[in-house]
C-alpha cells in the first residue's frame, strides 16, 4: 500500500508500476485521479499543505466566509472539467446554467446575451443591443462562415502569426463588434486582451464554445469555495484510492540516473526514483528544478523561458446592504469587466452584507497599483455602475493579485506550449499551459493531466 512510503528511507526506488506526480494543480488532480480509477497508486508532491494549486479559497477572517483568491467561472463546453467534479463528488456544487445569459452594461444601459434551446445562441446576438443590426449581422455571417469551416486553408499559416483582433478586423469586423462582443467572451477566458490572443487560438474557443450546442455556452458557477470544490474532496479521493500524497514538500530537484530512471529531490531530504514522472508544475518552477548540465532537456527548459504571463487580480467587497440584484453582470466601461454578486452564487441569504466580486482578467495595468489605489479605483466604478451603492458603506475588502495566472496565449506562445511528450521516455508534462488546443483553464489543466496519465499508463501497460 502506498501510505507507507513516507516511512521508506530516503533515496528507496519505488515499483516500476509506480508514478511520481510533480504538482498538485488542477492538472496534477486530474493525472493522479486518472491512475488511481485504473489501479495505480501514484505519489504527488506539492508545496502547499494543500490540493488545487491556483484554484483555491481562504477564510476571510472578519466575514467569516471561505472566499476564492479569484472568480472562476466554468462554460458548459468544459466536460472533462465537469467528469473531475463528478469524481470528486461535488458536481452538484457548480451552478450550471441550462443555456448563456448575461446581463451587459454599457453607458448605463444593460441588453442581456441570453440565448434559448429554441433558437440556440443565435438568438442571444441579434437581441444584442449594445451593438447596431450591421454589426450584429456582420458577427453573425463571420460565426455561420467559422462553424461550417468556410475559412480558407490558406489562412491557417496567417494565423499562427497574428493576433486574434487583427485576424477578426481583416473579415470585416468593426472596432464596436471586437469591443463590445468578441472581447465580451475572448478577454476573460484567456486572460489576455484580444490583440494578445493568437488568432488560431481564438477561432478554436468560438468553435468549441460559442458554436456548440446552447449548452456549451452556458456559464457555471461554484456554489462553494473552490477548495472545497476540488482541493479538499481530491486529497480524500486520492488518498483512499492508495495514493500517497506529499504536501508542504517542495521539489528542489530532478534529474535522469543512470538507469534510466528519474530522481526526484525534495525539500525533506528524500530523494524518489521511478521511470514515470508527471510533471504538473508552474513553467517557472519547473524550469528552476530541470538540471542545467543535462542537455536533453535544454529544448524544454529554452520553450519554458520562451513563455510569458498574465495577471488577475480580484477585488472582493461587502456592501452593508445588498447593491446588485442578478448573480453576474458583465461591463463593457468602467473598468469593471465581470461583477459577480457572489452572495447569491453562494444561496446566502440576501438581507445582510452582500459580498461582491470584481474579477479584472489580463490586468496587467492593475497588477503594478497598490491595493488600496485598487480598491478605491474599483469602489468608485462600482458606485458608478450601481446606484445602490453610492447609498451603501463597503464594510469589508480584499485584493488577491495572482501575477501569473496564466500564461500569454499569443502567436509567439504557439511554438512553445509543450505537449504531454516531450522526447524524454518516461517524462512527461501537464498544466494548462501546455499544448492542449484550450485556453490555459481549468478543463485544459484536467486535459493535460489526463492525458500525461494515459502516456504512464501505456508504459506500464508494455
Amino acid at each position: 500500500m502506498a501510505y507507507g512510503w513516507s516511512q521508506w528511507s530516503a533515496g528507496r526506488e519505488l515499483s516500476d508500476r509506480d508514478v511520481i506526480i510533480l504538482g498538485g494543480g488542477i492538472a496534477g488532480i486530474a493525472a493522479a485521479v486518472h491512475l488511481v480509477k485504473r489501479g495505480i497508486k501514484p505519489t504527488l508532491i506539492e508545496r502547499r499543505p494543500f490540493l488545487g494549486g491556483r484554484a483555491f479559497s481562504f477564510m476571510d477572517r472578519i466575514s467569516g466566509e471561505e472566499i476564492d483568491n479569484g472568480q472562476h467561472v466554468i462554460l458548459g463546453v468544459c466536460h472533462q472539467f465537469l467528469d473531475l467534479l463528478e469524481d470528486l463528488g461535488t458536481r452538484d456544487q457548480l451552478d450550471l446554467r441550462p443555456a448563456l445569459n448575461v446581463p451587459v452594461s454599457m453607458n448605463g444601459k444593460t441588453s442581456n446575451l441570453r440565448a434559448n434551446r429554441v433558437f440556440g445562441n443565435a438568438i442571444a446576438l441579434l437581441n444584442y443591443r449594445h451593438l447596431p443590426l450591421s454589426d450584429r449581422m456582420s458577427i453573425f455571417r463571420l460565426l455561420f462562415k467559422i462553424k461550417l469551416k468556410l475559412i480558407g486553408e490558406n489562412e491557417s499559416q496567417r494565423m499562427r502569426t497574428t493576433s486574434f483582433g487583427n485576424w477578426l478586423s481583416s473579415r470585416g469586423q468593426s472596432s464596436a463588434a471586437i469591443e463590445r462582443f468578441w472581447s465580451l467572451f475572448i478577454l476573460p477566458v484567456f486572460n489576455c486582451h484580444i490583440d494578445e490572443v493568437a488568432a488560431l487560438d481564438g477561432l478554436e474557443f468560438t468553435r468549441s464554445a460559442l458554436l456548440g450546442n446552447v449548452r456549451d455556452a452556458a456559464i457555471g458557477y461554484p456554489k462553494t469555495g473552490l477548495s472545497s470544490l476540488i482541493g479538499t474532496p481530491a486529497t480524500e479521493f486520492l488518498r483512499s484510492g492508495g495514493a500517497e500524497l506529499k504536501t508542504n514538500t517542495r521539489v528542489v530537484s530532478f534529474a535522469r540516473g543512470d538507469s534510466g530512471h528519474f530522481e526526484v529531490g525534495l525539500s525533506n531530504d528524500e530523494t524518489l526514483r521511478s521511470s514515470n514522472v508527471i510533471s504538473a508544475l508552474a513553467p517557472n518552477s519547473l524550469n528552476g528544478v530541470l538540471p542545467m548540465s543535462d542537455a536533453t532537456f535544454n529544448a524544454v527548459k529554452n520553450s519554458l523561458s520562451a513563455l510569458d504571463y498574465s495577471p488577475i487580480v480580484a477585488v472582493h467587497l461587502w456592501y452593508e446592504k445588498p447593491v446588485m440584484l442578478v448573480p453576474v453582470e458583465a461591463f463593457l466601461d468602467l473598468g469593471l469587466q465581470w461583477v459577480f454578486n457572489d452572495t447569491a452564487i453562494r444561496g446566502r441569504l440576501s438581507d445582510g452584507p452582500q459580498h461582491i466580486v470584481v474579477s479584472l482578467s489580463g490586468a496587467d495595468s492593475w497588477a503594478s497599483l497598490r491595493k488600496e489605489e485598487i480598491l478605491d479605483r474599483v469602489s468608485s466604478a462600482m458606485r458608478r455602475a450601481f446606484p445602490a451603492a453610492r447609498e451603501n458603506s463597503v464594510v469589508n475588502s480584499a485584493v488577491v493579485k495572482t501575477l501569473e495566472a496564466t500564461i500569454k496565449v499569443n502567436p509567439a506562445s504557439l511554438d512553445h506550449r509543450l505537449g504531454p511528450n516531450v522526447g524524454i521516455a518516461g517524462f512527461h508534462v501537464a498544466g494548462d499551459w501546455t499544448n492542449t488546443g484550450l485556453p490555459a483553464t481549468m478543463e485544459g489543466a484536467v486535459k493535460s493531466g489526463q492525458t500525461a496519465a494515459d502516456l504512464a499508463l501505456q508504459r506500464l501497460s508494455a
